[in-house]
């Protein structure tokens, strides 16, 4: 690759940035809480028994456990937490060893955990748009940048360890 591909790949690469700027964990907020409106106007919508509340609140605490020992990795390693800051490091320990993307796995287990506790099926609208959206705006922009930052290191991690699980 050119110097002059590398920097029309950055310059898309701000471009694609500069199109979806919501964090993660609002794009999570506001897809839950539209899910709960349609909720409350579908309600009548149960397809999970209420004996597995407790099951969705299991669900939803592991979810938070993924998330928050993922996220001290890449603050003990120096690396940013934002999916727009520059990644210093690749993080290839804890729950990185099962998927390149485990906050955004305990993000999509949040919100199914509570899928699971309403029980209704708007709310389990959240954790698909949350998975799909992660999948293909958010997750392939920061593997180019990873990619461009590596190179061979970040590819060889890619092809040892799944996206998801």
């Amino acid at each position: 690759m050119t110097c002059q591909h590398v920097e029309e790949s950055r310059e898309a690469d701000v471009k694609n940035m500069n199109t979806l700027r919501v964090p993660p964990p609002i794009l999570a907020g506001l897809y839950l809480s539209a899910a709960l409106g349609l909720h409350f106007l579908f309600p009548d919508t149960t397809i999970t028994p209420p004996r597995y509340r407790f099951l969705g609140i299991a669900i939803l605490g592991t979810g938070i456990f993924l998330t928050g020992w993922a996220f001290r990795l890449c603050k003990k390693k120096g690396t940013t937490r934002n999916p727009y800051g520059t990644p210093t490091a690749v993080v290839a320990t804890g729950p990185f060893r099962f998927g390149r993307n485990p906050m955004y796995l305990g993000v999509s287990v949040v919100l199914l955990g509570v899928a699971i506790f309403v029980g209704t099926v708007p709310v389990f609208l959240a954790p698909v748009a949350f998975f799909l959206t992660m999948n293909a705006v958010f997750i392939p922009r920061e593997e180019r940048t990873l990619e461009r930052l590596f190179g061979q290191e970040y590819l060889d991690y890619k092809h040892r360890v799944r996206r998801w699980l």
